[in-house]
This record gives C-alpha cells, structure tokens and sequence, in this order.
C-alpha cells in the first residue's frame, strides 16, 4: 500500500476525530463532498 498524500482534513470530517491524522480542527460540522 502507497502513503496517502491528498488532504488529511477531508477524511478527518468524514470519519470523525482521528487522533494522530492532523493538529487541526474541522471549522465546518457537516462530512466533506459537494451535498454535505
């Protein structure tokens, strides 16, 4: 398997709270993608 590389926020709000993923914190509260 290959590293990921794209943005590592948009699966952060799409699974929930992934500690280790990134220091950031979503600002939006609704899953990524065009329809929330």
């Amino acid at each position: 398997m290959s590293r990921y590389r794209g943005p590592r926020l948009r699966i952060t709000r799409r699974l929930g709270d992934l500690p280790g993923l990134t220091r950031k914190s979503a600002r939006r509260a609704y899953p990524p993608g065009q329809h929330g």
